[in-house]
Order: structure tokens, then sequence, then C-alpha cells
């Protein structure tokens, strides 16, 4: 892509960050839908997703209550 399409692409890119930080009007929060859609990862791409959060593999209530009052594990 030439100079002058990245640039005219990274004012663009500016002119909708500062109209979707504003919030005030109709075309405010279309600006801040538009740049939500463009900037989301995709599902699958997603390369901060942590197979144990989605899977939920964590403390229940009881074992959490032992691990902070320092009790050994049974």
């Amino acid at each position: 892509m030439s100079r002058r399409a990245e640039e005219a692409k990274a004012r663009l890119a500016m002119w909708l960050g500062k109209r979707a930080s504003r919030d005030t009007n109709l075309i405010d929060r279309m600006c801040r839908r538009l740049l939500d859609r463009i900037l989301r990862l995709p599902e699958d791409g997603d390369f901060l997703r942590d197979e144990w959060v989605d899977s939920d593999l964590g403390f229940d209530p009881d074992e959490l209550d032992r691990y902070q009052r320092g009790e050994p594990e049974r």
C-alpha cells in the first residue's frame, strides 16, 4: 500500500477514535460500534484465550476457603 493510503488510513482511524471517545450523539456511537467491529479479534484466532479459564478449572468455594486459611490439601 502506498504511503499516502497508509496516512489516510491512519487519519481516518484517529478521527474514528476521537469521535468514538466522545459518545455524545448518534455518529459517535456508530463510530464506536465500527471500531469495535474492526478491532475485535476472531474467536478462533484469539491468542489471549486460556483453556483453563474457558473450561472453568478453578477452585470450588470450600477448596478456596481452605487455601485462604492455609490448611493443607486433602
